[in-house]
């Protein structure tokens, strides 16, 4: 099959080249399509960085709604090689003494040395077959199936295997067991004087049984209980980790003090944390606002090459910024007359939106009563009202700065309902749309192509079929006038 053979503008002049510049003339359209494509996606990727911003505004002002903000606790301990403290959001701050004198303990019991047959490994089988019990003070005798602390042994049963046995039944009997030295240390998990005891064919055998006859006889050591004294008062509990005697303090003891010698406990407020998360607060608003301020910036209009933000004239985006910025002004209904706006902590708004935080103000402020500066942020009052069928409802308006501005970057960040994803889904529509005509004007640029090229080589068609003829004709005149 012969191939077909292009000869546009062979004739004619009009080559590919003059077809390419028709087209190009033709697809302005197309530019303006790409462009409102490109001014579209930078609007959708405009609207996504103010969501992410005011999505981590929504989850700092969050954090001031919670007590361990505005209760937060500082603790020191003058010896913490012997003492260490925690405390919790309500801790009673002040200065307190303490004196440790003793450490609480648990029981032990240390069996005799047991000989293997080569005396010099644990894993090595005993040849004991029986059972052995622990019992402890918290026995219940009306419950025996709850206390089966009984342990089987097997001839093939290595030290390690026995030990492993009763710790297996640790959770029931509640002693533990490990190896030193070819002896068996068992532990009771509670401290304090308490007591337990090993019995079973097994138990002397195994150097546990207290009343044997022979040389295997275990070691008990009684345990006791921690013994302190705080502010002049002794107390004695069953625990190293003491969290009843200081409320929502937890001692923690781990050597003894030294004589006459107590140790100061010190509880104050963290001023410094509630700080630090409301300045958290300030610098995210001020980032939230810059941004946007950037996105509505109409530039110099006077200038040749003025350059406007993405989102100039947006009136959505105007709304936001106005409500932000009228939030972290406005005073807040929350019944205190010595707190009652943003100013009053020390936090100013400049002409431009942006805040400022005078951090002594407001350590001020919270060492003077940090339940109004919470209640600034979050507070509600309780209301009834009567609805259409006369009945009483109640209901609870917010008035914390906090929960207001959470409000309003709720509306827009929401998924699925929220603005700023209504919006996506708007310019997912357009660019759609967009793709679709940009899809349909080049599918017509091609045709209008296809046509030109088309038209122009019937016309180098024509063109060559018409110096062909002339060719002959001249041929002909030519062949007549010399046959004369």
């Amino acid at each position: 099959m012969a191939s077909s053979i292009n000869f546009l503008g062979s004739y004619s002049g009009i080559d590919s080249a003059t077809v390419d510049s028709l087209i190009e003339a033709e697809s302005g359209k197309l530019v303006q399509y790409t462009n409102k494509q490109a001014s579209l996606t930078s609007e959708k990727n405009a609207w996504k960085d103010i969501n992410t911003r005011l999505n981590s505004l929504y989850e700092k002002l969050g954090s001031l709604q919670e007590d361990a903000a505005f209760q937060s606790r500082t603790v020191t301990s003058s010896d913490t090689s012997k003492l260490t403290i925690s405390v919790k959001t309500d801790a009673q701050l002040g200065n307190y003494s303490v004196q440790v004198n003793r450490l609480a303990t648990a029981t032990t019991m240390t069996s005799g040395t047991i000989p293997s047959a080569s005396g010099k490994t644990v894993k090595e089988a005993l040849g004991l077959d029986g059972t052995f019990s622990i019992t402890n003070q918290d026995y219940d005798l009306t419950k025996p199936e709850e206390n089966a602390f009984s342990i089987d042994i097997k001839a093939e049963d290595s030290l390690k295997d026995i030990v492993g046995k009763i710790n297996e039944q640790t959770k029931v009997s509640g002693v533990q067991a490990k190896i030193i030295d070819q002896k068996i240390i068992l532990t009771d998990t509670k401290m304090g004087d308490r007591t337990f005891t090993v019995g079973g064919d097994l138990a002397g055998k195994l150097g546990l049984d207290s009343t044997a006859e022979g040389e295997i006889k275990p070691t008990v050591v009684a345990g006791h209980s921690a013994e302190l004294v705080v502010d002049g008062i002794t107390i004695e509990r069953n625990t190293n980790n003491i969290e009843d005697v200081i409320e929502g303090v937890t001692l923690t003891l781990k050597g003894i003090s030294e004589t006459e010698k107590p140790m100061t406990v010190t509880v104050a407020e963290d001023t410094d944390k509630t700080i630090k998360a409301i300045q958290s607060v300030v610098d995210q608003y001020n980032s939230v606002l810059s941004f946007v301020g950037d996105q509505l910036d109409v530039g110099d209009p006077s200038a040749e090459s003025n350059k406007t933000g993405v989102l100039v004239g947006d009136s959505t985006l105007v709304r936001l910024e106005t409500g932000l910025r009228s939030l972290m002004t406005a005073n807040v209904n929350n019944g205190n007359t010595s707190i009652k706006n943003m100013s009053d902590l020390g936090i100013t708004v400049d002409r431009d939106g942006k805040a400022t935080l005078d951090s002594a103000k407001l350590k001020e402020a919270l060492a003077k009563d940090p339940t109004a500066v919470k209640k600034l942020f979050f507070s509600s009052e309780k209301t009834e009202k009567i609805d259409e069928e006369e009945t009483t409802v109640a209901t609870e308006k917010e008035n914390g700065m906090t929960q207001k501005m959470r409000s309003l970057i709720n509306s827009y960040i929401t998924d699925k309902t929220g603005i700023i994803a209504t919006k996506s889904d708007t310019y997912d529509q357009q660019i759609k749309d967009i793709n679709t005509s940009i899809a349909s004007f080049n599918e017509r640029l091609e045709k209008k192509k296809a046509n030109y090229i088309a038209m122009f080589t019937r016309l180098d068609t024509a063109m060559m079929q018409a110096e062909s003829q002339m060719s002959y004709l001249a041929s002909q005149f030519s062949s007549s006038s010399n046959n004369k």
